[in-house]
């Protein structure tokens, strides 16, 4: 125990590992939902698109991600979490009833997905920005890296769980382990005993507050480049959700197996990934940020050209690596760089920014693929982001910094 305490100093604090257990809780909830989402929304309408537009309303909320921001640099953040960890359950406990009753349409799991968007777009930076006050300075690297692992890595417990449900039994049983990992989030964060606020004063000036959120991102320009690559990866390398089911049944001609098996590649893959940043030094990380950014892009390209079900669970366990540990690696970067008087609002504009366009993208291409075919979306946007990447390591002047140093210069709130 005392030498895996030593490798991850983070876990050594009580406080942490509270509000960690309650993350990874939230997250295996939500990425069985969306799992779930996916699947019965596919099933009853045979359509990419409608999967895209469910996808867009659990993400698109994140566009008011600063809002949230804003919020949660005012209320007491131990609060705002264990609240939006009780909202959370309510949404999936609504979709587990509509299932079990056989009620389900596909626009009751758009609407409950635009709602559990909402309440994700103020708990994930309130606990982000909650999680700079749990740990000391010199183990928030290591906290954020833990904590990014559980909400990526997460994405491979819902197909383990509830895989084999959704095969058998039907979507009813994914979102009953759904629910139940809700309410094991809310359980975990009641632990929390630590009270933070951030720097906003008056909730009704919301105009001030956004405008010292995104001025902090303006002036401190390797937060910028970080922001802007984040937005090209996000919307060109991780926004294939939507495309997923029909990638299974067109061109891996197993449907419900091709699927769980790509989703538990993706996330076996992240869960992997995110545990190597975690036990990595400081000083690589910004070389671990150049390498993930590049295979972001390579590994949709051998998605692009998998025929059966072998080669796209191995791309899928590369996407899922390499698109972890970027955002992961990005995390840290900004929650080392950021003061906490504005973390709150500069966290959610990077929520914004990842997730606000991977909403539009995974629209977007899921209903392009009904008429051009998985295959091609995921190779166009991976060579785009390729060539991007590229172009970084030619012009990029504070990325170039970034992948020397392996952090973004902080700059005063």
């Amino acid at each position: 125990m005392n030498r895996i305490r030593a490798r991850l100093p983070a876990t050594r604090h009580a406080e942490f590992r509270a509000l960690w257990g309650g993350t990874a809780c939230s997250a295996v909830a939500l990425w069985t939902m969306l799992l779930a989402n996916a699947w019965i929304v596919y099933h009853l309408s045979n359509s990419s698109a409608w999967v895209g537009v469910s996808t867009f309303a659990s993400m698109s909320p994140y566009l008011l991600a600063p809002f949230g921001g804003i919020v949660a640099d005012r209320v007491e953040r131990r609060l705002l979490v264990q609240s939006t960890r009780i909202g959370a359950f309510c949404v999936t406990a609504v979709l587990f009833v509509l299932a079990a009753t056989h009620l389900i349409e596909v626009w009751m799991v758009v609407g409950m997905a635009l709602a559990q968007g909402i309440v994700r777009a103020v708990e994930i930076p309130s606990d982000q920005a909650l999680l700079a006050n749990v740990v000391p300075a010199e183990d928030l690297p290591n906290a954020v890296a833990l904590s990014s692992m559980t909400q990526h890595g997460s994405r491979a417990v819902g197909p383990i769980l509830a895989g084999p449900l959704l095969a058998t039994s039907g979507v009813t049983g994914a979102y009953a382990i759904s629910a139940v990992f809700a309410m094991l989030a809310f359980t975990s964060v009641r632990r929390l005993k630590v009270e933070s606020r951030g720097g906003v004063t008056r909730l009704s000036e919301v105009v001030g507050n956004l405008r010292e959120g995104f001025g902090y991102v303006r002036r401190t320009p390797a937060v910028l480049a970080i922001f802007l690559l984040v937005t090209a990866h996000c919307a060109l390398t991780m926004s294939f959700d939507a495309m997923l089911p029909g990638f299974a049944e067109d061109e891996l001609h197993h449907g419900d197996t091709g699927f769980t098996v790509m989703t538990l590649g993706v996330g076996i893959g992240a869960l992997v990934g995110t545990f190597v940043l975690a036990v990595t030094k400081n000083a690589q990380r910004g070389k671990l940020l150049l390498v993930t950014a590049l295979a972001s892009g390579v590994s949709p390209l051998l998605m692009s050209v998998s025929a059966h079900i072998a080669p796209a669970a191995a791309s899928a366990i590369l996407m899922g690596s390499s698109q972890a540990m970027f955002m992961a690696v990005t995390a840290v970067l900004m929650q080392e760089a950021v003061p906490d008087d504005v973390r709150g609002r500069v966290m959610s504009l990077y929520l914004m920014s990842a997730g606000g366009v991977m909403a539009f993208a995974n629209l977007g291409f899921g209903s392009a693929a009904d008429a051009l075919g998985a295959p091609v979306l995921f190779a166009v946007p991976a060579l785009v982001y390729l060539v991007i990447v590229l172009g970084t390591m030619v012009r990029g002047t504070h990325l170039r910094r970034i992948y020397r140093s392996g952090r973004a210069l902080p700059a005063a709130a």
